[in-house]
């Protein structure tokens, strides 16, 4: 039986000498392995169907050995993030992220999925500055996933009224400094400012901001150890943080 599902391509391999398997990101089933026949072949019809970023219908028949594309048409190719180095390493770093979740709900998914695709349209097509986008989705990532990094109250005792404050790795949240342990580490200030700024500024406004100096690489580098110890990952996030 046949099913059409709204999906981005989040990677490929190769599969037999004209065959490629793409993992799929879809609103209906989440992530999914299927197969693409005669792909590489010069008259293959469905060549962008086998490109990361490429989101689009795509539909999908059950065979023997999983899901098959019998059908694909394209709503977004994304085609300029390759043609820029910048935006390409900041949109594979969200899709390395997309290929290490596994979604709690339906609910979740779905959730990460029109975020997922709201930050792929931002660093396509705004002019945002280096990697505000991807802290921007790491930000709203946690908040769907329920852990929300609270910028105005410690997670722990609650209160408003802190000097410093740190992220607790142990449970993904920000604490105060009577709340702190050791495994904490303290956000700077710099570090606070852009994280705040950037959990009140929609992803339509990120292009307007423009925050101190280094700040947006130093508060990705704890957004991505947080990523780490909470879904217990490593994120490489290659050409951002190597």
């Amino acid at each position: 039986m046949a099913e059409k599902v709204k999906a981005i391509v989040i990677k490929s391999n190769d599969r037999k000498e004209k065959d490629k398997n793409i993992l799929l990101f879809s609103l209906e089933k989440g992530k999914v392995w299927a197969t693409l026949r005669s792909v590489k072949s010069p008259s293959a019809k469905m060549k962008t169907a086998q490109n990361a970023f490429a989101f689009g219908e795509f539909m999908l028949e059950e065979g023997k050995s999983g899901w098959v594309v019998t059908g694909f048409e394209s709503i977004e190719s994304f085609r300029e993030i390759p043609e820029n180095i910048d935006k390409y390493f900041e949109a594979s770093a969200v899709l390395e992220v997309i290929n290490q979740l596994e979604f709690s709900s339906g609910s979740e998914c779905a959730k990460v999925f029109v975020l997922t695709l709201k930050t792929l349209k931002t660093i396509c097509f705004g002019k945002a500055k280096e990697n505000y986008s991807l802290c921007k989705f790491f930000i709203e990532l946690f908040k769907i996933t329920g852990s929300p990094l609270f910028t105005t109250k410690c997670s722990c005792c609650g209160n408003v009224t802190f000097d410093k404050l740190h992220i607790n790795y142990s449970i993904g949240e920000l604490v105060c400094s009577n709340c702190k342990n050791l495994g904490c580490e303290e956000l700077s200030k710099v570090t606070f400012q852009a994280l705040k700024i950037l959990d009140y500024t929609d992803f339509d406004r990120l292009e307007t901001l423009k925050l101190a100096e280094g700040s947006q690489l130093a508060l990705l580098k704890i957004l991505c150890k947080n990523f780490d110890a909470r879904f217990s990952a490593k994120l490489k996030l290659m050409g951002i943080l190597s």
